[in-house]
């Protein structure tokens, strides 16, 4: 009898992973063959291969607008034709305003607050609240605090003069630096000093290296259910209630002693003094403080990312690196400091920015959700409601049809002549359309004026102990480095 109910069990089990696994087919889609539980992701759920690799063989693997795979026995469309995308990110914007992601308020307010998870009207409320914080005017008040952290980065470079250095940890501490002083606005010491609590914190907010963590961020992506059943928050919990209660009383230490610093604190704090009865978004302490720690989790990495992966490639391409120099000393020679006229002044600087996030994408993939029904006019094919859509950032990036010889290093593709030739769509390491990253000018910011510090006066070039290529960490949906890279760096 044991028998029976554990065969019955088992092909319940089947019948529930595999009942959509016709869901393409039947619809007339170009699908990838997916596989039992897993679907077209069992390599990334086995750690065998990253996601960034995982989405470049999928879109490689077809030249049709679009392929039908499946993410565990969830039906997702991956879209590969700039045109559709052009309609999803933007011309039909409305019927794909959400993001495909798990929400649960009970379990994770953090989370379900900020605008990176926010739906439909919420969402359009809450960006309409938040843009004006992310002006460039708004920017050009936090660039002294961003200059103190350049300045700390100089200093700790000093001390390792001559050494091989891990860069990746290096502007790690520099990243935590710079959004603790912008979001929080604390110092956070990172570069000074070896035992910071906030890195402490940075580091588990979304450690890839903790199973759980791990499995909790690609639930929130990929397994809504599981979020629900286990109880599960994006964010380590303890980390993300530091950060609240961080917030909170940095606020209430401001109120009290009239402190102005024109960081993000202050400028969400006076969004919410500026608040009217008739305001279709209010804001309260927790839904303040989960924009700060977004901007806080998605900015610390991001950034450091991009810095690491641009000194990565100019240690490799001594050339670029030399040219860049030179535009940067030139640039200073001429304003005698790095205002924000001169960092915006800087054009070679912006064509190396690009060219590292076409490379490394720190996002590899955007997705989105069907509101409604949608015909695609090009194909005929109609997209069911809720379904999910895959934005293939990694595999448009290395596309040689629109990046030729994509695994070179080339910022000459982001040229003033070169960059009109780019086709729409193709490059997405901000996403675009209405929905597409708001901190972007935050984050070019902290990039640039990092290399403007860090370059007029040191050189930085590979060791034995430089990885070529580089391999990333599997356990992670960011493109982080299995370790290092180490480089050598030296003052000039």
């Amino acid at each position: 009898m044991f028998l029976i109910y554990l065969i019955s069990f088992l092909l319940l089990l089947y019948y529930l992973f595999t009942k959509n696994y016709n869901y393409w087919e039947s619809r007339g889609v170009p699908f990838e063959k997916p596989f039992f539980i897993f679907g077209n992701f069992y390599s990334i759920v086995a750690r065998k291969q990253h996601i960034f690799h995982r989405i470049r063989d999928i879109y490689n693997n077809f030249k049709t607008p679009y392929v039908g795979i499946y993410i565990l026995n969830q039906p997702t469309l991956l879209v590969r034709s700039p045109d559709l995308l052009k309609r999803i990110l933007v011309k039909d914007f409305d019927k794909f305003l959400n993001r495909k992601i798990a929400s649960n308020e009970a379990v994770d307010p953090v989370a379900t607050h900020n605008l990176f998870s926010a739906r439909d009207q919420i969402w359009r409320n809450l960006r309409a609240k938040i843009s004006p914080v992310f002006s460039s005017g708004k920017m050009k008040m936090m660039l002294p605090l961003m200059k103190e952290c350049a300045s700390d980065l100089v200093v700790y470079l000093e001390k390792h003069n001559n050494e091989e250095i891990d860069v990746r940890n290096m502007s790690k501490k520099y990243a935590v630096d710079i959004i603790s002083s912008c979001a929080f606005g604390i110092n956070a010491y990172c570069l000074k000093e070896e035992n910071s609590k906030i890195l402490e914190v940075a580091t588990k907010l979304v450690d890839f290296n903790s199973f759980v963590r791990s499995i909790s961020v690609f639930s929130y992506f990929f397994a809504h259910k599981l979020v629900d059943i286990f109880r599960l928050t994006f964010l380590d919990k303890t980390s993300s209630d530091y950060l609240v209660n961080m917030f909170n009383t940095t606020i209430k230490e401001r109120e009290k002693k009239k402190i102005l610093r024109h960081d993000l604190i202050d400028l969400l704090n006076n969004l919410k003094k500026n608040e009217t009865f008739d305001d279709s978004y209010q804001f309260d302490e927790i839904k303040m403080a989960a924009q700060a720690i977004l901007f806080f989790t998605a900015g610390n990495d991001t950034t450091s990312l991009t810095i690491t992966f641009t000194l990565y490639e100019l240690a490799l391409n001594k050339e670029i690196q030399d040219r860049l120099r030179e535009e940067i000393r030139e640039t200073f020679e001429k304003h005698g400091d790095f205002t924000y006229e001169a960092i915006q002044e800087m054009t070679y600087i912006d064509m190396v920015f690009n060219e590292t996030l076409r490379k490394y994408p720190t996002i590899t993939f955007l997705n989105r959700e069907s509101a409604t029904e949608y015909t695609f006019e090009e194909t005929g094919f109609t997209l069911d409601k809720n379904v999910s859509l895959l934005i293939p950032v990694a595999g448009l990036h290395y596309d040689p049809e629109y990046f030729p010889d994509p695994e070179k290093f080339d910022p000459e593709r982001f040229s003033e002549e070169n960059k009109q030739k780019i086709i729409p769509y193709t490059y997405l390491p901000f996403g675009d359309g209405p929905r597409n990253c708001i901190g972007q000018r935050f984050g070019v910011l902290a990039h640039k004026i990092a290399l403007a510090y860090v370059l007029k006066d040191f050189a930085f070039e590979r060791t034995e102990a430089t990885a070529v290529p580089l391999e990333l960490d599997t356990a992670a949906l960011f493109i982080f480095t299995k370790t290092g890279p180490y480089l050598k760096v030296t003052k000039i």
